[in-house]
């Protein structure tokens, strides 16, 4: 048990000092060095001095939110912090914390055992869970291929052994070598991936350690030199797409990653590719719309009395909702507040 529990110890040494060497300017990685404290928190747990497992007992708890927020950071399009889910996160870690020195992990507490242990185990549940599906509904419209293929795994990976983690210290089915051994290899797994360098696996582009320059000029020359490189590969098919776009095809209603492929002639993963080193998106969906949003923020101050209903449907919404969500996401505001500003701004410069 010892020297299982100090090898898994070891690897998620090892990886905390990697990703703190060359991921550590980015808050995801920060998300990430914070669930490896905790999976040492769960490692010791079990080999400690009794008087301080109430403390390793309140960072392991923290593991099912970490994991949540894990996903929203590294793989949701546009991270959605202060929801519901947020909130659930939160309470699935806190309440146990607060109420554990009244003796919520009792039974016999009645409702503080309710409140404070119960629910909270539920939440645990749900928030790993919906993290997991945070990563399954992003995966068609993700267009970094690197990312689609070995991040996603990735989460994945740690979701599945989070999940298998929690149900077994909620239930108590476990064996006191079973859960170290589960630690160890998803460490390996991770570990090895990222020892590898393989680039956006998890964290984005790594920083070398010989570098002398700083990391805003170093990503900037990195970028620069993809993005050349993207331009002379997909020179032809960039002009194809743009013609495309041109002609109003982001129009198309239910319009996918593999309508546009079919329309371009190109694969799908080379069409991501397209997208992604060329125009710089990230998402499928967020291409789209910045295409759409633009087009009906035009209209919407030319064509003042046009219904923006029917703005919304020409450039190819089929709700009025869905657009006013897409809207107010990438302008920051509601298209009828977009529409009264900027006729205002007109009405000013007349004057």
């Amino acid at each position: 048990m010892l020297l299982l529990t100090g090898f898994s110890l070891g690897c998620v040494a090892v990886m905390f000092l990697i990703v703190a060497r060359d991921f550590g300017h980015l808050a995801v990685a920060r998300v990430f060095l914070a669930l490896l404290f905790a999976t040492s928190a769960f490692l010791l747990n079990g080999v400690i001095a009794p008087e301080w497992r109430t403390v390793t007992s309140d960072i392991m708890t923290m593991l099912p939110a970490l994991f949540w927020l894990l996903c929203q950071l590294a793989f949701a399009h546009r991270p959605r912090l202060f929801t519901i889910w947020g909130g659930l996160a939160l309470y699935s870690f806190i309440l146990p914390a607060l109420t554990r020195p009244l003796g919520a992990n009792d039974e016999l507490s009645g409702a503080i055992h309710y409140w404070g242990w119960r629910i909270p185990t539920y939440a645990e549940y749900a928030v790993i869970l919906h993290g997991m599906w945070i990563v399954i509904a992003n995966w068609s419209d993700d267009l970094v291929e690197s990312r689609r293929k070995l991040r996603g795994a990735l989460l994945v990976i740690v979701g599945i052994a989070a999940l298998w983690i929690t149900i077994s210290l909620n239930t108590g089915h476990y064996s006191t070598l079973c859960l170290p051994a589960v630690v160890s290899i998803v460490t390996l797994v991770v570990a090895s991936l990222l020892l590898k360098g393989r680039k956006g696996v998890l964290l984005g582009l790594s920083i070398p350690v010989e570098a002398n320059h700083d990391i805003a000029n170093t990503e900037e020359e990195e970028t620069a030199t993809v993005t050349g490189q993207s331009e002379q590969v997909y020179d032809s098919e960039s002009r194809k797409l743009h013609k495309l776009m041109d002609e109003g095809f982001y129009r198309t209603e239910k319009l996918t990653l593999s309508k546009l492929s079919e329309k371009i002639d190109l694969p799908e993963y080379k069409t991501r590719a397209l997208i992604n080193q060329t125009l710089g998106y990230r998402n499928f969906n967020d291409y789209i719309n910045q295409l759409r949003i633009a087009e009906a923020g035009r209209r919407l101050v030319a064509e003042p009395e046009t219904p923006i209903l029917n703005i919304a449907l020409d450039v190819g919404y089929r709700t009025l909702s869905s657009f006013n969500r897409a809207f107010k996401e990438i302008l920051a505001q509601t298209p009828t507040a977009y529409r009264q500003s900027r006729l205002q701004d007109e009405q000013s410069k007349c004057d």
